[in-house]
């Protein structure tokens, strides 16, 4: 009889696509252990349908609804949390993905377990964890507790050779994990499109950015695994979609190129999606490579159009560089979207005025804004949220109103909780 490990998903969190990482650890788990089952149950899915929450309610940030919710569904579907412990009463390790949303879930349920099986294994990872010890929270002993990449951290748990807080355990070749199957999601019911890695980390530390925290080395995917990968789901699942997760899809120009070349040699016919930086050794013969490949949306961290801030905030561009790249994907009629921060330290209103002209002025050449917030400080506890930031905001939002240029109106004021 084989061992069981359970990998839990709890709500609410992102709904477009599934969980990554949790699929990344199954894979790399039960090529590690022969005698091993490994489930993921997306509790985030099941409950969004049961609730019948709109899309928009379930992904907006409101602290005293994250709060409510486990008392929410403990009382509504009571018989599910019930038939959930049971099913991992003969597990033997279970393992939480923790994020910002859905950490006040997942303690509810923790403490739910603990208290009927308290000598379960648990393992608590996921972004938050960082975010815990950044900011000093009591890392509970009776758990263990994973600060970045979790397979191998997870495979050390489950063979009792680890402490109870491991960090940045990171896998050297990422082309030994096997490919990704997502049979624990209803892929074919629910998703249009499915996320992908090509890469992990990023070689850039931007000051604002806590992702360069998460990782410590920069690790990619061959492109021809990553050209299989695709195959094989595209085969599978008949999506033809994919979302990249990267950091950025150009932290390698050469890669990129290659990558691009054999999803046409391959004739592939996909469609995806990526972040990328502003870099101007992506020519025009690149970026229409790109676009022929079916890159049908890249999103652009521009952040501002001052020089002065830029520097400050280490982008690594200025924002003449940022408007030749521009022009060079429009040239080659790849679509893109951009993002903006506001209020970051130091810049004053005439810094604002130098963001504000240059999208204004170039709004033939930016197809759209993708994202808009104040700066944020997540490195503090409660993060900071700039008040002239959420300002600035509201005062570019009604110029974009008033110029007719495009933005996502649901990514304005998105990444801080209101109330």
């Amino acid at each position: 009889m084989k061992n069981i490990v359970y990998l839990i998903i709890c709500p609410p969190c992102w709904i477009k696509t599934p969980a990554l990482g949790l699929e990344f650890i199954k894979s790399y788990l039960k090529k590690r252990n022969k005698n091993l089952k490994v489930k993921i149950l997306d509790l985030n899915i099941l409950f969004y349908k049961l609730l019948k929450v709109d899309k928009k309610r379930w992904l907006k940030l409101d602290k005293r609804w994250e709060e409510e919710l486990f008392f929410i569904i403990e009382e509504k579907f009571p018989h599910i949390l019930e038939n959930l412990l049971k099913k991992i009463e003969k597990a033997e390790l279970v393992g939480f993905s923790l994020f910002r949303r859905n950490c006040k879930f997942s303690f509810q349920l923790i403490s739910r377990i603990k208290e009927k099986y308290p000598t379960k294994k648990i393992v608590i990872g996921g972004p938050h964890v960082l975010f815990m010890k950044l900011h000093k929270k009591n890392l509970n002993r009776e758990f263990f507790w994973v600060v970045g990449e979790g397979e191998i951290a997870l495979n050390l748990i489950l063979n009792n050779s680890s402490p109870r807080i491991l960090e940045y355990k990171e896998i050297e070749n990422l082309d030994e994990i096997p490919f990704l199957e997502f049979n624990d999601y209803p892929v074919k019911s629910f998703y249009s499109a499915l996320p992908i890695y090509s890469s992990r980390g990023c070689p850039y530390r931007c000051l604002f950015c806590t992702e360069r925290l998460l990782t410590r080395k920069i690790r990619q995917h061959s492109p021809l695994y990553l050209v299989e990968q695709i195959k094989m789901l595209k085969e599978r699942y008949k999506i033809s979609t994919f979302s990249f997760q990267d950091s950025l899809i150009n932290t390698n120009i050469e890669w990129l190129e290659n990558f691009c070349s054999l999803l046409l040699k391959n004739n592939l016919k996909i469609k995806w999606e990526a972040q990328i930086r502003i870099d101007n050794h992506i020519d025009k013969n690149l970026a229409q490579l790109i676009k022929r490949a079916g890159c049908f949306n890249i999103f652009v961290g521009l952040e501002s159009a001052c020089d002065k801030i830029l520097e400050k905030m280490r982008k690594g561009f200025c924002r003449d560089e940022a408007l030749r790249f521009f022009h060079t994907l429009r040239k080659a009629e790849l679509h893109f979207e951009i993002s903006l921060i506001l209020g970051y330290p130091g810049e004053n209103e005439k810094d604002f005025g130098k963001t504000v002209d240059f999208i204004t002025q170039n709004k033939k050449i930016i197809p759209k804004i993708a994202q808009i917030n104040p700066y944020i400080n997540y490195f503090v506890d409660p993060p900071y949220v700039s008040k002239i930031g959420v300002e600035r905001v509201h005062h570019l939002v009604n110029i974009l109103q008033k110029e007719r240029i495009p933005f996502t109106r649901s990514f304005i004021n998105n990444l801080f909780y209101e109330n």
